[in-house]
């Protein structure tokens, strides 16, 4: 690298010396040997085109982008840009390169064919050197191999048997994938390739993400090991430099990001594992003259710079392609600085190249009855990608296809082992209507058309506040980017924040349940998103465990599977995303908090006041009133507690000196704030009545028995008429004496059976 390179540095100070000298010293007539030019070069480079021979898109202003003919078109314009500002350049001058995932996760005018259109039609376009993807691995590399050296096959039908495929003359390089146990680079490939560019000698030393592992079924990476990838490019880096090798390029499978967009960006910072792998390989060798690291694997843009090596990524499908140029110093044979670099949308503005057209339009008509073929039936037509189609105030975004394809998801993942709680995708990913005939039927290349891309589907895990941060991060972009969910539902509302209007209020899952911050979840997300797409940079802190099928494929399988079960394919909104105003929300809380909470009796004679409540809530207590009238009681200081997870709750209130009749006031707080007030009353302890032996008393000589002491009442200041001053009068109520005995004995015997019952 540059100024890492000792050899290029003292061949300038020699320069140097030899034009001072030159100068200063007397002319003899003896020629001064001349100073050879710098060498311009060009590498145009993509990523991850995933066999996209007719895929269509927008960049970032909207215009239409995409298509492999108008890729070929835009490098053709590029190089001859470059010949045109460098007079002294010609075609060798120029050179094309990839960075891996070229086939598998394809759409099917090339997937349909085992991706051997996409190798045609590379071929046709020059790419000189490439590396391996993890989609590579997708059928195991002995297939990756066959479709490389165009050997024909009978494994996959007709179609295929038939195709009239190339060999192709891209050489691929791949140093950290070693046979188990060897370091030989896996299938003969090769670690580097030296090339001649301008005259001049590039290494190129191929790298892939030792995250295959999660993203590869087992049986096809069984055989191999996955070396450390900064180690292996400075192993390799010294090799060409032994070798008088100093421009040195990297075509990394492995990921990398920028700020902006090709016509934002900055050129200057980089992040991601491309960029760790770069500042691992200058520590563990500072002279590794690594000048350019062309990224991939997670299909962003990419354009900085790390020390002094560039790193360029150009999102992938054929969207855009990186433009690095150059100049090389032939006494060093190395970059005089750091390649300058440009990402440069793949516009259909221009005139598409008709050779690779041909080889598109030749594909999609082999395969043109598969893509007719029938799969399924709708309930009722076409299933729309279109949210708020009930033409609410406020659009949730959220859609009846969003549904269908996250369900799909959830349920196949769980088919092929993998039990997950939510499944999440971006709306940008699908791409057309579930359109069906008139018969509502499903074809293959209808369900196929939804979800084009064929993005893997991970599984990663994610606690519930990063889950959180993902959702809330579809409000940053005034919801341009948005997502459709499975498993779980919830709510947004209202902000005082001008930078965006909405944020998520509460989640809940499927049943119910709040979503807990603390906790890790399974969630099935596509590749795009895992690499932080659309803004979504939440996703980029899960843990991968594992990985399904395409989202293509698995959306085809399940309704494929639906249809051998005997069922229909159904789909609406169901409120997954709801709105509610802030007053909705508090209304609603207080109502939650009042229909959850309820009290234990309390009595004066208890320590404690229990119940339940929201799980997590917290309570207040504090004493409302006097207890009597006629006592004097200072207000005491609150209790406080928490309500347990499942909303029982113990306060100590002994500090609070209750009496009977005493009003306590309790103030329920739930998780998010929301409170509501509760009175509860003091009621008197309940205290066990003892039995007394009945009293004998004499009333006109007749015992009369009592089972209670009555209070005795006052004689009273009058008396009935006709009985002042006699004893033994019969009573006012003209009771008799005798029936008063008869009535005592009565009771008296009632209350000995019932204690002797007790």
């Amino acid at each position: 690298m540059l100024v890492k390179n000792w050899k290029k540095r003292m061949a300038h100070l020699l320069l140097a010396t030899s034009l001072v000298l030159g100068i200063s010293l007397p002319f003899n007539g003896n020629k001064v040997a001349a100073v050879e030019p710098l060498v311009p070069v060009q590498f145009l480079g993509i990523n991850d085109f995933h066999g996209a021979l007719d895929t269509a898109s927008k960049d970032a202003a909207g215009n239409a982008i995409g298509g492999a003919d108008y890729l070929s078109a835009n490098l053709d314009l590029a190089a001859a840009d470059f010949l045109t500002q460098n007079p002294s350049a010609t075609a060798d001058n120029s050179i094309r390169v990839q960075a891996g995932d070229m086939v598998g996760a394809s759409p099917a005018v090339s997937g349909l064919l085992q991706d051997e259109p996409t190798m045609k039609a590379l071929d046709t376009m020059q790419f000189k050197v490439g590396t391996l993807g993890n989609h590579e691995f997708d059928e195991g590399l002995p297939e990756y191999k066959r479709i490389l050296d165009g050997v024909s096959t009978d494994k996959f039908g007709p179609i295929v048997e038939s195709y009239p495929r190339v060999k192709s003359d891209m050489e691929i390089v791949a140093a950290n994938v070693v046979d188990k146990g060897t370091t030989n680079v896996a299938e003969g490939f090769k670690p580097y390739t030296i090339q001649t560019v301008g005259g001049e000698k590039v290494g190129f030393i191929g790298i892939v993400t030792t995250e295959i592992p999660n993203l590869v079924l087992a049986n096809h990476i069984k055989d191999y090991d996955f070396l450390d990838e900064a180690e292996t490019v400075a192993k390799y880096a010294k090799i060409l430099r032994d070798q008088g090798v100093n421009a040195i390029v990297v075509l990394s499978h492995v990921p990398a990001l920028s700020d902006g967009n090709p016509n934002t960006g900055t050129g200057k910072d980089v992040n991601g594992e491309a960029a760790n792998m770069i500042m691992k390989v200058n520590q563990l060798d500072p002279e590794n003259s690594v000048d350019l690291v062309l990224a991939g694997h997670n299909h962003q843009y990419t354009n900085g710079v790390v020390g002094t090596t560039r790193i360029v990524q150009s999102y992938n499908n054929g969207k855009a392609f990186s433009n690095v140029t150059g100049e090389i110093d032939p006494a060093t044979g190395d970059f005089v600085k750091t390649p300058d670099a440009k990402i440069t949308y793949n516009s259909r503005s221009v005139t598409p190249d008709g050779a690779i057209t041909a080889i598109t339009k030749d594909a999609a008509d082999r395969i043109a009855d598969t893509i007719n073929e029938p799969i399924g039936k709708t309930d009722n037509g076409t299933i729309t990608r279109e949210t708020n189609q009930s033409g609410a105030a406020i659009d949730a975004k959220e859609s009846a296809l969003g549904n269908l394809i996250t369900d799909a998801q959830l349920e196949m993942a769980e088919k092929a082992g993998v039990k997950a709680d939510f499944a999440m995708t971006n709306n940008g990913g699908i791409r057309a209507d579930l359109v069906t005939d008139a018969n509502n039927q499903i074809t293959w290349g209808a369900a196929q058309a939804v979800q084009p891309f064929g993005n893997i589907l991970q599984v990663v895990e994610l606690d519930g506040a990063t889950i959180l941060e993902a959702l809330n991060q579809q409000y940053l972009s005034d919801e341009r980017y948005f997502l459709q969910i499975s498993g779980l539902k919830y709510t947004f509302t209202d902000t005082d924040d001008l930078e965006h209007a909405y944020k998520v209020a509460n989640v809940t899952t499927q049943n119910g349940e709040p979503l807990d911050l603390n906790k890790s979840y399974k969630v099935v997300i596509n590749d795009f998103l895992y690499g932080g797409g659309d803004g979504f940079s939440a996703f980029t802190k899960g843990k991968l465990v594992s990985a399904i099928d395409p989202d293509t494929e698995t959306f085809i399988q399940y309704i494929k599977d639906q249809t051998a079960q005997g069922k229909l394919i159904t789909a609406k909104e169901e409120g997954r995303k709801t709105y509610k105003s802030a007053d909705q929300l508090a209304q609603e809380a207080v109502k939650a908090i009042r229909d959850a909470t309820h009290f234990d009796k309390l009595t004066d004679q208890d320590e404690f006041l229990t119940g339940s409540t929201l799980g997590g809530a917290t309570l207040t207590v504090q004493k409302a009133g006097q207890a009597l009238a006629e006592r004097s009681v200072q207000a005491a200081p609150a209790v406080s507690s928490t309500a347990d997870s499942s909303g029982a709750f113990k306060l100590a209130i002994s500090s609070l000196k209750l009496a009977a009749g005493d009003e306590l006031t309790v103030h329920v707080t739930d998780k998010a704030g929301n409170s509501a007030a509760f009175t509860v009353q003091v009621e008197t302890a309940e205290t066990e009545v003892q039995p007394e032996e009945p009293e004998a008393s004499e009333s006109d000589g007749e015992l009369v028995t009592s089972t209670e002491a009555k209070p005795q009442e006052k004689p009273s200041s009058t008396t009935p008429a006709g009985n002042k001053g006699n004893k033994g009068v019969l009573p006012a109520t003209g009771d008799s004496a005798g029936l008063a005995s008869l009535a005592g004995i009565f009771l008296t015997s009632l209350a000995i059976y019932r204690l002797r019952k007790s």
